[in-house]
């Protein structure tokens, strides 16, 4: 194999593992209870994740409270 179709093949496998790993990403921050991304189904229970983040302020929201 030349290398400059090394050179493509691995870089068509970056941007597809890089676009799977975005994909991933969405899905576990939004705090939607359901997310659908093309063929994949994502179920969670949030409500967990909601009390945890209203008793542990990050440092931006505290910024933002200091300010009002």
């Amino acid at each position: 194999m030349e290398s400059e179709a090394q050179v493509f093949y691995i870089s068509l496998a970056s941007i597809g593992v890089g676009l799977i790993i975005t994909c991933m990403r969405y899905g576990y921050k939004s705090k939607c209870s359901e997310v659908d991304i093309c063929c994949i189904h994502i179920k969670r229970n949030v409500v967990e994740e909601i009390k945890y983040d209203i008793e542990n302020p990050t440092e931006e929201e505290e910024q933002v409270k200091e300010k009002v």
